[in-house]
């Protein structure tokens, strides 16, 4: 046996021929910057956005999302099969590598361990990972009719899987045509080569060259057909994670509606969305995980997170290459929204292209219903392997829909009225709005100007019968603190979060504008909130407009107060003791990362923590989110009773918000479902369990 272990590369093989298989590759490669040339096009006709700064963070996100898929392996099943598929196949690409790194440029690199260890037994378990791994996406793609499986999907599966496959075989007629003496590091294809011990010399000889040419052949093939093929988001997927939004979660774009040269908000037509959201959509994987964690999809809503992305993906296809052909010739869009050359003269398209230059997206690309039912709850975007921005574009729809077009849902229209009318979605008069104080007495800032605090109890805790309560009780618990607080009483408006969300940033400017003002004008730093809702709002969205404090909610401000012995517990109140079912607001959980705090409130009023199924990041929305608190759900099952019934499983004496609408929603979820089980606010609780 020879000392050093090697092998010879490309055993067998005319070396004189190899130039077809360079040909083969440059054919391929040439069918992949063809389809990225024609798609950097397409995506190019989208709004600009900066997706380049941090590069730091950036890549961090793309090593631990897209490189190590941390991400994908959230769901076991499919993620231990996908990184077999995945982890193999970036294996058998560095061993490809390493030996064309001998073959081409002379490196000595096939030798000795490395060779025994990694070209040997390495590549060989990573080719089994994914062999295994194809087989068990195939039987899953045929069996699982729930996934939504289109005939190339597994077309492109059984391709690898013959090539992985036939890699064994090249490698087994190999090793007994050579009588490897290493090939026990080869455990897979000495095996395969146990089933060609019978032939001779010259039938081992033939038949691994036709093999191996059959093989490189698929291999070519496959990279020629792999960006046509699903297979693409393995380099969409890092693009895309690497362009995600480094804002805060839930941030929305800035728009400035006191700037005269703005002529249309939200978007429209395919191109104002950016070409960061066409990006996404060419990285959708049709993977179905967004639908799993959709309240709206799962109570029979018309919303799809998939297919309302799958449907900006086939008006791409559709709108794209017209729109950019006429950009390209220099064209641009009018404040109709008329395509007109540099001479102002209207763009011939033919009558045909005028068709689809003329459909929008709300309408003819994505259905009316689908932006209605979202409730920005961010359970897609959090479940997306891809971080895919969904309810980002729905937002952007609404906007377009409501304040350009004035269509949105008729019962919207009375809360924009009360809006802007009384400062609060009910329509009560503004000046009754410090009401909810009577007898607490609770100072202003005006009256307390020195007040370390602003109080923010929001619409919910000042007008809604409900929330009052949970008003009263944080007064009374930050006051046993020894916190130094106000509020600002009438002064006070909706901070504009509804509005916002259901499109209408006029108001919701109006909204925002004043309130800033008023905290300015105070010189308010610091900002306790009982909404999350509120929370997003004055954290998130006020610094686009000039007005930046420390905002903290009443959850985390209860829990801190709790750890540093401002307020003790040494007993429980009959509501809160027992098993407490804690729900996670999505405002709360999934934008704002709260996840602790309240359990650490409810845990500390005596209650014992009963996790949902779906808690913390994976929680089920209430329904309220998004403005659709003031929206009729009359499709399918109400959110709020869903997620009431998931609480009951749970068998709880009581469930745990942490959120006015929630409070509400899971509420009146109980009611309907004749259930007496209380639903609590964590401060109610607290207060409840005072010693």
């Amino acid at each position: 046996m020879d000392a050093t272990p090697s092998r010879e590369v490309m055993w067998n093989i005319d070396h004189s021929l190899t130039w077809v298989m360079y040909l083969l590759f440059l054919l391929a490669l040439a069918a992949c910057v063809y389809f990225f040339v024609r798609r950097w096009r397409l995506m190019s006709i989208g709004a600009p956005v900066d997706r380049t700064s941090n590069w730091r963070k950036r890549a961090r996100g793309m090593l631990t999302d897209a490189l190590l898929q941390l991400r994908v392996l959230k769901k076991p099943g499919a993620g231990v099969m996908h990184l077999g598929m995945y982890a193999g196949m970036i294996v058998m690409l560095v061993a490809t590598v390493v030996t064309a790194a001998q073959f081409d440029l002379g490196i000595p690199l096939v030798y000795g361990d490395f060779y025994l260890y990694f070209m040997s037994l390495a590549v060989d378990l990573a080719g089994l990972a994914f062999c295994a791994a194809m087989v068990a996406c195939i039987v899953r793609r045929v069996v699982d009719k729930s996934l939504d499986t289109q005939p190339g999907d597994v077309i492109v599966l059984v391709l690898l899987l013959v090539i992985g496959v036939s890699g064994f075989v090249v490698e087994g007629l190999r090793i007994v045509g050579t009588d490897d003496p290493w090939r026990a590091f080869s455990p897979i294809g000495n095996v395969f080569a146990l089933m060609f011990e019978g032939l001779n010399a010259e039938q081992i000889s033939i038949a691994h060259q036709v093999v191996w040419w059959g093989h490189m052949a698929l291999a070519f093939s496959l990279i020629a057909y792999w960006t046509y093929s699903k297979l693409v988001h393995v380099l969409f997927m890092p693009a895309d994670v690497w362009c995600r939004s480094l804002e805060p979660a839930g941030t929305l774009p800035y728009i400035d509606v006191e700037d005269e040269n703005l002529t249309t908000m939200g978007a429209c037509v395919l191109e104002d969305l950016t070409w960061k959201d066409l990006l996404d959509a060419e990285a959708c994987v049709r993977c179905g995980r967004c639908e799993e964690v959709c309240p709206a999809f799962n109570t029979g809503k018309a919303l799809s997170p998939k297919t309302l992305v799958q449907n900006v993906r086939s008006e791409l296809e559709l709108r794209g290459p017209i729109v950019w052909k006429a950009k390209r010739a220099g064209a641009a869009r009018d404040e109709a929204g008329v395509y007109v050359n540099p001479d102002g003269e209207p763009y011939p398209f033919s009558d045909a292209d005028q068709a689809i230059v003329d459909r929008t997206l709300v309408g003819d690309a994505v259905p009316v219903e689908m932006i209605w039912d979202c409730t920005t709850c961010g359970a897609c975007t959090a479940a997306c392997p891809t971080l895919v921005e969904h309810a980002l574009k729905v937002v952007k729809m609404r906007t377009y829909q409501v304040s350009m077009e004035s269509a949105f849902p008729s019962e919207a229209q009375s809360t924009f009225r009360n809006l802007e009318n009384n400062g609060n979605p009910w329509g009560l008069g503004w000046q009754t709005r410090m009401k909810w104080a009577e007898g607490l007495d609770v100072p202003t800032l005006a009256e307390n100007p020195d007040a370390e605090y602003l109080y923010w109890p929001g619409c919910s805790g000042a007008f809604d019968a409900r929330s009052r309560k949970v008003s009263a009780a944080l007064v009374s618990l930050l006051r046993e603190a020894g916190v130094s607080f106000a509020v600002l009483g009438n002064e006070e408006k909706c901070c504009g979060d509804a509005a916002r969300r259901m499109g209408n940033e006029y108001v919701y400017y109006l909204l925002a504008s004043e309130n800033i003002a008023t905290m300015q004008a105070y010189g308010v730093k610091k900002i306790i909130t009982q909404c999350p809702h509120c929370t997003q709002a004055l954290a998130r969205d006020y610094p686009q407009l000039g007005g930046t404090f420390e905002v903290v909610h009443h959850s985390e401000l209860l829990a801190r107060l709790v750890r540093e012995g401002k307020i003790v517990r040494e007993g429980a109140c009959a509501a809160s003791c027992g098993r407490v079912a804690v729900h996670d607001s999505c405002y709360l959980g999934r934008y704002q990362g709260v996840y602790d705090a309240p359990r650490e409130v409810v845990a500390a009023s005596g209650g014992q923590v009963a996790e949902f199924a779906r808690s913390r990041e994976k929680s089920f929305c209430c329904g309220a989110g998004g403005g659709r608190m003031w929206l009729e759900d009359t499709r399918g099952e109400r959110m709020g009773d869903a997620r009431a019934r998931q609480a009951l499983d749970l068998e709880p004496d009581a469930v745990a918000t942490s959120c006015p609408f929630c409070l509400t929603m899971l509420s009146d979820g109980m009611t309907a479902l004749e259930s007496d089980v209380a639903v609590l606010d964590i401060a109610e609780m607290l207060v409840e369990a005072r010693s």
